[in-house]
C-alpha cells in the first residue's frame, strides 16, 4: 500500500490559511484535517475530536513528556500540539492528510516526516497583510502591531519550506490552484 501524502499549510497569521485549507477540503473531501491537542477551553460550536481535543495543562505536558506530538507550542496561555499516532496511522494506511500550522510547528513536523510537503502562504503585499488585521477589527493597535512583527519574523523562515505560494487578497483560487500542483493533484 502507498504511504498517503502530508501537506502543511503554512505562514504567517493574518495569510489566509484557514481559507485556503476549508477551500482545499471542500474540494477534496478525502483528505483528512487531524484535530490538534489543545489545553483551551472549547469554543462555541467547537465538538471534542472533530475541533480540537481538550485537555488540561497537566495532561498535555505528560503528553509531551511521553513524546506523543510531532510538534507543540504554547501560545496566549494555552498549548496546542499535533498528536504524532494519529497522523502516522493514517499516512502508514495510505490516507492523504492536511494540516495548517504556524512556521515553526511546519518545519518541526518536517524534521520526523521528511516527505511532508511544506506550503508558505505568502501576502502579495505587505500591505494586504495589515489590511487583513485591521479588518478583524478585534485586536488593539499594540495587539496589531504586535502580530505585525511576528508576521515579519515568521517570514523570514520562508527559505525552509518546499513550496513558497502567493495568496493574493480576495483570490484563493490562485492559490489552491498552486497548492493542488504542489501537492500533485
Amino acid at each position: 500500500m502507498t504511504k498517503g501524502k502530508l501537506l502543511i499549510i503554512s505562514g504567517p497569521s493574518g495569510v489566509g490559511k484557514d481559507t485556503i485549507v476549508k477551500a482545499f477540503r471542500a474540494k477534496h473531501p478525502d483528505w483528512l484535517e487531524p484535530p490538534s491537542v489543545t489545553t483551551r477551553q472549547p469554543r462555541n460550536g467547537e465538538i471534542e475530536g472533530i475541533d480540537y481535543y481538550f485537555v488540561d495543562r497537566q495532561t498535555f505536558e505528560k503528553k509531551i513528556n511521553a513524546g506523543e506530538f510531532l510538534e507543540w507550542v504554547e501560545t496566549t496561555g494555552h498549548l496546542y500540539g499535533t498528536p504524532k499516532d494519529p497522523v502516522e496511522k493514517m499516512l502508514d494506511d495510505g490516507k492523504d492528510i492536511i494540516v495548517r500550522k504556524d512556521v515553526r510547528g511546519a518545519l518541526e513536523i518536517k524534521k520526523t516526516i521528511p516527505k511532508a510537503i511544506t506550503v508558505c502562504l505568502l501576502p502579495d503585499e505587505w500591505e494586504a497583510l495589515e489590511h487583513r488585521f485591521r479588518g478583524r477589527a478585534t485586536d488593539s493597535e499594540e495587539l496589531l502591531q504586535s502580530r505585525l512583527e511576528l508576521a515579519k519574523e515568521e517570514l523570514t523562515y520562508k527559505k525552509h519550506f518546499d513550496h513558497l505560494i502567493i495568496n493574493p487578497h480576495n483570490q484563493p483560487e490562485e492559490a489552491l490552484a498552486a497548492i493542488e500542483k504542489a501537492a500533485e493533484l
